[in-house]
C-alpha cells in the first residue's frame, strides 16, 4: 500500500514526496523490521522506541512513525500522529485490508477461562469452518502455530495474524482480549460478531489500581460490537448484570441462574471429567465433556453459545464432546500409569485457585496436595489471599516461586506465608526452588492423592532477574514421577497433545518492551 493511501486521515507526512513509497508491515518491534516497514517509535514506561529508529533504518524501516518527530534525527519520512499507538492500530487494519470484516471474530475477556474458551470455541465449530486464534499460548492463523509474545499482541501483530487468517480462508477467529489489550489500544477499530466475558475477579490491580477500572476496562471489549453481533455474558457473575451491550446487538445469558438463556445444571465432577444438562430455548441435552471442574463448564458452555448462534445443534454437539482435550497448562493431567493424580494450572490469582482447587476437591482425592508460589512485581495484596485459599483446600501445601521476576523470593514467599495460616511441619513446607518443591510433591505422593502444580500452567520458561530460564512444570513433574515409577516414555498418544506446546520464550526485544508493559504472553 502506498504511504498515502495509509496516512490518509490518521497522520500527516512531514514531506509529501514520500507519499508514493510502498509500505509492506507495520512494527513497533526493531527486530521485526524489514524493507519497506513502517516502525513506530513509541516511548514506554521504561524504555524509549526512538533509540531503535537507526537500527530500523539499517534494517530497511522507510518511514517512521511518531508523535515526536525532533527526536528523530535521521533524513527518513516521517508521518507525525498525536496518538502513535492509536494510529499504529488503525493504520495496521487498513494496510491488512480490514480483515475483521471478512470472518466473524469472538473476543473473549474475563479474568480467567480465555484460553480455555476460545479453544472450545475453536473445537465446536470447526465442522462449520476453520477458526483461527489468537491468545496466551500461541497465534493460529488456519495453517501454522506461532509462539505468543503476549495474551493479546500489539495491533500491528494483532492485525497482521488476522489478514493471514483472511489468506488462509479461516470462517473465524477466536481472540482473547486483555484489559492490557484494551487500555493500550491493541484492538482499536475492531469489529466483533461476538463478545464473551467469562468472569471477573482480583487481577493487574497493581496496573489498574483498583476492581472498578479493571471492570471498566474489560467492558471496552461491549463497545467493539458490530451491529447484528451478540454478547455472550456469564449471568452468574455479578459484574456481567452491569455490562451495557450497545443497541443493536442481541444477549445471550449463561450460567445456572434461572434467568439464564442458556442454562445448565450440573450432574457428576471428576477427574475424568464433567457431566450436566444443558437447556436452550426449551431443547434439553445431557453433556460429558473430558475438562476437570465446574469452571470448565462455564467455559464450555460459553462456547456453545457462539456454536448454537452460527446453527449448530444440541444434539449433534453433545454426540462429539469426547473429542475435546484439555488446554495445555489448564488443569492439564498428567498420567504415565502412576497410582496418583497429578494436574498442571496456570491459576495465578485467587478466583482461579479456588476454582481449580475446588475442581481437585470434587474428585474426593485421599489427599491434596499443593504446589504454588505468587508472581514477583505484580500485585502485592493477592498473595496472602491465595495462601489463605490453598490452605483452606489443600492437606499438604508446599510453598515456593513462580516467576519471582526482580523481587527477593523469600519476601514473596512471606507474603504467601501470613495467608497461609499453619505452621511448617508435614502439612506446610516452603522450598524456594520450584524443581525441588515439585520433587517433594511427587516423593510424597501415595495412591489415591491428587497433586495441583499452580501458577505456571504452560509456561516453559521461569523469570528471574529479567533473564528467562528453561523451565516447564509439565516436563519436570513427568520426570519425577517417571523416576518414582521407573515408567517407559510417554505412548505416542501422550505425546501428542505436548507437541502443541509453545516453545520456549526467548528473551523479549528491549524496543518492544519499552511499548509495552506486562509481562508478555502469559500475563494479560
Amino acid at each position: 500500500m502506498k504511504l498515502r493511501e495509509l496516512v490518509d486521515g490518521i497522520g500527516e507526512l512531514l514531506a509529501e514526496s514520500s507519499g508514493d513509497l510502498k509500505i509492506s508491515q507495520i512494527t513497533h518491534d526493531s527486530r521485526k523490521v524489514q524493507h519497506g516497514s513502517m516502525f513506530v517509535a513509541i516511548e514506554g514506561r521504561h524504555r524509549d522506541g526512538h533509540n531503535y529508529v537507526g537500527c530500523a533504518t539499517q534494517l530497511g524501516a522507510v518511514c517512521i512513525l511518531t508523535n515526536q518527530p525532533e527526536k528523530v534525527p535521521f533524513s527518513i519520512p516521517i508521518c507525525r500522529v498525536d496518538d502513535p499507538r492509536k494510529a499504529m492500530a488503525l493504520m495496521a487494519r487498513r494496510l491488512y485490508d480490514h480483515p475483521d470484516q471478512k470472518i466473524k471474530i469472538i473476543g473473549v475477556t474475563g479474568t480467567n477461562g480465555k484460553t480455555t474458551t476460545t479453544y472450545l470455541t475453536s473445537s465446536l465449530l470447526r465442522r462449520l469452518g476453520t477458526c483461527g486464534r489468537i491468545g496466551t499460548l500461541s497465534y493460529f492463523n488456519g495453517h501454522s502455530e506461532e509462539r505468543a509474545t503476549r495474551t493479546t499482541p500489539e495491533s500491528s501483530e494483532f492485525y497482521r495474524c488476522l489478514g493471514e487468517m483472511v489468506s488462509n480462508r479461516c470462517a473465524y477467529a477466536a481472540v482473547e482480549i486483555s484489559s492490557h489489550g484494551l487500555m493500550f489500544d491493541r484492538v482499536l477499530g475492531l469489529e466483533l460478531q461476538y463478545g464473551i466475558f467469562t468472569n471477573l475477579s482480583r487481577d493487574h490491580l497493581d496496573f489498574h489500581g483498583n476492581m472498578e477500572s479493571y471492570f471498566q476496562a474489560k467492558h471496552r471489549q461491549f463497545s467493539l460490537l458490530r451491529r447484528g453481533g451478540t454478547a455472550i455474558l456469564n449471568w452468574d457473575d455479578p459484574y456481567a448484570k452491569r455490562i451495557v451491550v450497545p443497541e443493536g446487538r442481541h444477549t445471550i445469558r449463561f450460567g445456572q441462574s434461572e434467568e439464564a438463556d442458556l442454562r445448565f445444571e450440573i450432574g457428576e465432577l471428576g477427574i475424568k471429567g464433567a457431566s450436566f444438562r444443558v437447556n436452550f430455548k426449551g431443547d434439553t441435552h445431557d453433556f460429558r465433556i473430558p475438562l476437570m471442574g465446574e469452571h470448565n463448564v462455564y467455559n464450555f458452555t460459553a462456547a456453545l453459545a457462539v456454536a448454537l448462534c452460527e446453527g449448530r445443534k444440541l444434539s449433534e454437539i453433545a454426540q462429539e464432546t469426547g473429542d475435546i482435550r484439555a488446554v495445555p497448562g489448564r488443569l492439564e493431567l498428567i498420567d504415565v500409569g502412576q497410582t496418583f493424580g497429578v494436574a498442571i494450572d496456570f491459576a495465578h490469582t485467587p478466583d482461579a485457585l479456588q476454582s481449580v482447587l475446588r475442581a481437585c476437591a470434587e474428585t474426593n482425592p485421599k489427599r491434596m496436595i499443593t504446589v504454588f508460589g505468587a508472581g514477583g512485581d505484580r500485585d502485592h495484596s493477592k498473595r496472602p489471599e491465595m495462601g489463605a485459599i490453598a490452605g483452606r483446600y489443600s492437606d499438604i501445601v508446599i510453598l515456593t516461586t513462580d516467576n519471582p521476576r526482580t523481587e527477593d523470593p523469600e519476601v514473596i514467599m512471606d507474603m504467601v506465608h501470613k495467608g497461609i495460616k499453619r505452621p511448617l511441619g508435614p502439612g506446610f513446607i516452603r522450598q524456594t526452588d520450584r524443581r525441588q518443591a515439585i520433587h517433594a510433591a511427587i516423593h510424597m505422593a501415595e495412591e489415591g492423592d491428587l497433586i495441583l502444580i499452580a501458577g505456571k500452567g504452560h509456561e516453559t520458561t521461569q523469570e528471574i532477574h529479567g533473564r528467562h530460564y528453561p523451565f516447564s512444570d509439565w516436563e519436570v513433574a513427568l520426570g519425577f514421577i517417571q523416576q518414582r515409577i521407573r515408567a517407559k516414555p510417554l505412548r505416542e498418544d501422550r505425546v501428542d497433545r505436548d507437541r502443541t506446546r509453545p516453545p520456549a520464550t526467548s528473551p523479549r526485544n528491549p524496543a518492544s518492551e519499552s511499548a509495552t508493559p506486562g509481562k508478555g504472553a502469559s500475563d494479560d
